[in-house]
């Protein structure tokens, strides 16, 4: 009996090492993020948003910092959102900005924004969520 609980006890300690070193890692501009293969039809975590009008100086991003993101896609002109169909599942996207946003209740909302192929459509990742759903992998 003792050796049972012993046995579930690593197991779970474990698992709770690997959650914590994910949540330390350094997550970086530059590096490659791996979307899973989806179960559904969309992804549970992730958006896709793809800009529709752009304002008249154009989209500028450095992409080797992600400077730029945030406000060449997001502030000016428009763009469609959804739920990142299940298309993009089983891929590789390069990571293109990694952004903290401070919620309501006091806690921290981890975002990653990647590239796909389209200059004009990115993808928005929820990272903690998306880990904890195994919707992503490094």
């Amino acid at each position: 009996m003792k050796n049972i609980f012993f046995i579930l006890c690593l197991f779970f300690s474990v698992n709770l090492f690997a959650q914590k070193t994910f949540l330390k890692r350094n997550l970086e501009v530059g590096m490659t993020v791996h979307i899973n293969k989806c179960k559904s039809k969309a992804f549970v975590s992730m958006d896709i948003y793809s800009k529709t009008r752009y304002p008249a100086t154009g989209i500028k991003i450095d992409t080797l910092t992600g400077d730029g993101v945030f406000e060449s896609f997001f502030d000016s002109g428009d763009f469609d959102a959804k739920r990142l169909p299940a298309s993009y599942g089983n891929k590789n996207y390069k990571v293109a900005v990694i952004r903290v946003f401070d919620e309501k209740d006091g806690k921290q909302k981890r975002v990653m924004i990647c590239y796909t192929k389209s200059k004009l459509t990115l993808i928005w990742i929820e990272i903690d969520k998306a880990f904890e759903l195994n919707e992503i992998e490094f």
